[in-house]
């Protein structure tokens, strides 16, 4: 038997062999030694035996006793030549908790012997982990990530969330009675693809979440278009861009779909990046009289949490000019005015005429629909201008001021 009831107390163990007894220990056993290395665990779960391992290089009896608590106490005595023990003890009435625990090893050399101190955490093992699902995309510095982790069983538990960007929520020490939820909450600083992960764990025991890939991006707020506001066809090309505006930050992995105008289908260009230097350029080319008018041009950009529509208005000219005779008056009296007159073979759109009457005055403007020239609507220093292309023709009659 033994008792630590007193702080200077005497230990002693006696065996009994038939009809014998042997006293192999008394006196007040060391806190270090030389002859015997024990073992001891620091935690174990519930329900699990306790396990003691040691080896003694001295004596011919070996004797261990342990107790855990002020409840439980074991003992255990050997009497044979031991160089290693291993003794395992039932723990099934122990709960969870912390228990304060005197081991003492020693054998028939009264100079053999060792006294351990020492704490045993006793838990409970994590049985169930499960996490909420979250969205695939989200916006950076606006999107509130909810991460909810649900827990089965477990004591002394450390519940983490890992969001692969450099940051991890944690929630510690965590006693799990019966089903525990943790909820972290989230708001991602950076774009990017990340891998987020969710582990539950105690001294004993870890569980891990599938990983969960979720995808990060800038909203679009702020883009420019622009580029030719006239073609000329043949052959009608033209450029347009896409730019980010003063207020948007760089973009990544963008759709942008183009309409060109009337009987033009969708085109779509993916725009892996998109910032003050990086614009997206198309080129397009209007090949058909029947372009000929103001086009609306369209360009939508996504991503997959924003989306920014623009739009601007192109003149397409249709100008394949042919001209055939020209014929004035010979002669005419002075203040009176003159005819000429000028056969059209193929006029087009757009086309532009600059009559010079050779006495110096500043040019005399005809202009048809839409102009390729910077062309005023009325003559500045001529009042009368018609047309008569029922006969192909143009008929200028120029009055002088």
């Amino acid at each position: 038997m033994w008792s630590s009831s007193s702080p200077n107390v005497v230990f002693s163990a006696t065996e009994v062999v038939g009809q014998l007894s042997m006293d192999i220990y008394s006196g007040e056993p060391s806190n270090t030694s030389s002859c015997i290395n024990v073992d001891i665990p620091d935690d174990v779960a519930v329900g699990q035996p306790l396990v003691f391992e040691g080896s003694a290089t001295s004596g011919t009896i070996n004797a261990l006793t342990a107790e855990i608590g002020d409840a439980i106490g074991m003992f255990s005595l050997r009497d044979c030549n031991l160089h290693w023990l291993n003794q395992s003890y039932d723990l099934q009435e122990i709960s969870p908790g912390t228990y304060p625990m005197t081991v003492i090893d020693w054998t028939d050399d009264a100079s053999c012997s060792l006294l351990v101190e020492h704490s045993l955490t006793v838990l409970e093992l994590i049985t169930g982990l499960n996490v909420s699902t979250l969205p695939a995309a989200v916006t950076r510095n606006e999107s509130v990530l909810e991460l909810v982790a649900w827990m089965v069983d477990g004591t002394g538990v450390v519940v983490s969330g890992d969001w692969d960007d450099g940051v991890v929520s944690f929630a510690s020490c965590v006693n799990v009675a019966h089903i525990t939820v943790i909820i972290f909450k989230y708001i991602y600083e950076t774009t990017g693809t990340f891998a987020v992960s969710v582990t539950s764990e105690n001294i004993l025991d870890s569980r891990a979440a599938e990983d969960q890939a979720i995808s990060v991006y800038e909203r679009i707020q702020d883009l420019t278009i622009y580029g030719n506001s006239s073609v000329l066809t043949p052959p009608g090309t033209g450029i347009w861009k896409v730019a980010t505006g003063t207020d948007q930050l760089p973009l990544e992995n963008l759709v942008c779909v183009w309409n060109m105008g009337t009987d033009y289908g969708d085109t779509i260009h993916n725009v892996s990046m998109l910032n003050s230097s990086m614009l997206h350029e198309i080129t397009f080319s209007y090949g058909q009289q029947a372009d000929v008018g103001i086009q609306t041009i369209n360009v939508n950009c996504s991503n997959a949490v924003s989306c920014q529509n623009l739009s601007m208005d192109v003149t397409v000219v249709w100008d394949n000019v042919t001209l055939g005779e020209l014929n004035c008056n010979s002669s005419t009296l002075w203040n009176h005015s003159i005819t000429c007159e000028l056969t059209i073979v193929h006029f087009g759109t757009g086309a532009c005429f600059e009559w010079d009457m050779g006495d110096g005055k500043p040019l005399v403007y005809y202009q048809d629909g839409f102009c390729a020239d910077n062309v005023p609507v009325g003559s500045p220093n001529y009042i009368q201008v018609r047309s008569t292309t029922s006969v192909r023709r143009i008929v200028i009659i120029i009055a002088s001021e």
